[in-house]
């Protein structure tokens, strides 16, 4: 059975289990490289961190965000750590979302210390697309206002403990990120912390997959 990595930044072997994440002009590069590029999913954004010629980067996001190969939008979102303003991280998540809504494609997020604003923001756009919090670790609080909301949630090698056991397992993915843990390390890990076997989260994660990202579990004809 398949164990599906949704937010992975190291592309590997099992190519049709992963989404790897890429910046507009990382993904050109893949792009260029024939045979890669043809086997691997991407999610595909400008992350808050890195807005340095945002133009003509999200110029080029425009461009390529129906590409079938990429199946989600991001990562994006909202970071008050980060050197760029809030009101440009805004500005730039505002046309994310616009992007995920146009082509009908998931978003990723990346938020840091700016939950109440991403609230916000989902209640006054009202996306029909599926917004997925990647790297998720939050307080329980926090975990059960955005269940409300109607968030999704990808959790990866750090995770709070006590807040996986709030979130609906139909609303769960599992990611490695940046991690050098493997997939199946973290898939042990929230099954652990969720008292179900790990075949129980897999079955569970992959009808997710099969939900939000059916691409992947499918023949692929391209």
């Amino acid at each position: 059975m398949k164990l599906y990595d949704i937010h992975t930044h190291r592309a590997c072997s099992e190519s049709n289990n992963v989404i790897i994440n890429v910046s507009p002009f990382e993904f050109k590069q893949y792009e260029t490289e024939e045979a890669p590029y043809k086997q691997y999913f991407f999610s595909c954004g400008i992350h808050p961190n890195y807005l340095t010629g945002i133009d003509t980067q999200m110029a080029y996001l425009e461009k390529i965000a129906d590409n079938p190969h990429i199946v989600a939008i991001g990562e994006t979102g909202l970071d008050k750590l980060s050197d760029f303003s809030l009101d440009t991280q805004l500005s730039a998540f505002k046309t994310h979302i616009k992007l995920s809504e146009k082509f009908n494609k998931p978003l990723i997020i990346h938020c840091v210390k700016a939950w109440n604003e991403l609230i916000y923001i989902r209640r006054a756009t009202n996306p029909q697309q599926s917004w997925i919090i990647h790297g998720y670790r939050g307080k329980p609080e926090l975990t059960k206002q955005l269940v409300k909301e109607g968030f999704l949630f990808s959790v990866g090698a750090a995770i709070n403990a006590d807040s996986i056991p709030i979130i609906p397992i139909d609303s769960l993915f599992c990611e490695t990120d940046e991690s050098e843990k493997s997939i199946c390390d973290v898939y042990r890990k929230v099954a652990d912390v969720m008292c179900v076997d790990i075949k129980t989260l897999t079955i569970s994660v992959a009808k997710n997959v099969g939900r939000v990202f059916p691409e992947l579990v499918v023949e692929k004809s391209f």
